[in-house]
């Protein structure tokens, strides 16, 4: 009932069903140091974080991805506010002081052994649509409309 597929055959909604728990079933948890470029194109490591985050899979693409995120955090929100919440504070967490989130969350050994080396460091110059906005815009509208449990207007409140 969280999410409606009243209209849809028995077989998209299986579909649907395997999908989202593919979703669920690639959150991770991410630990370690990342690369940067400077402005003078040096290589310079940033000191280890952590981040909980959506992965389309965890074994192959170990790192956390922006652009996705948002996306992703559309659907987890509707299903669990507080995961969601976790998630997307992890993110933002990952913010810079002048608010620049890299594009790519490739923290520590591991992640970066599945990264081509040119593709390791992040570089400012590039950045994301603002798609962690979107999960955030709809909980808002939520709370605006009453559409949310007493649990769960304490959990975007705080």
């Amino acid at each position: 009932d969280t999410f409606p597929l009243r209209t849809f055959s028995s077989e998209d909604k299986s579909s649907a069903m395997a999908a989202f728990s593919n979703l669920l079933g690639g959150v991770g948890y991410f630990y370690g140091e990342s690369l940067e470029t400077n402005q003078k194109s040096q290589i310079q490591k940033i000191p280890p974080s952590e981040l909980l985050s959506a992965v389309p899979s965890r074994p192959f693409f170990p790192r956390g991805f922006l652009w996705d995120e948002g996306f992703h955090q559309l659907l987890v929100s509707q299903w669990d506010l507080t995961i969601s919440v976790d998630i997307l504070t992890s993110w933002f967490g990952q913010m810079s002081r002048d608010g620049w989130i890299a594009r790519e969350q490739i923290l520590g050994e591991e992640a970066r052994s599945k990264v081509p080396s040119k593709f390791q460091p992040q570089n400012r110059e590039f950045a994301n649509p603002p798609t962690l906005f979107l999960p955030l815009l709809k909980m808002a509208a939520r709370l605006n409309n009453k559409g949310l449990s007493e649990n769960e207007s304490e959990v975007v409140s705080s």
